[in-house]
């Protein structure tokens, strides 16, 4: 996911960092994880 989809980084001291997601990110990630319930068979590993 990247921005434009909700995703955010947050920058704490040094170099630690961690991924966040916007109210939108949650709802584009809960969308992408019933997709691909619904198409396992397009998961590629």
């Amino acid at each position: 996911m990247e921005i434009e989809e909700g995703v955010i980084w947050v920058y704490g001291v040094g170099e630690d960092r961690v991924q966040a997601f916007t109210d939108f990110g949650i709802e584009n990630l809960i969308g992408l994880i019933r997709f691909y319930k619904e198409n396992p068979g397009l998961l590629k590993w």
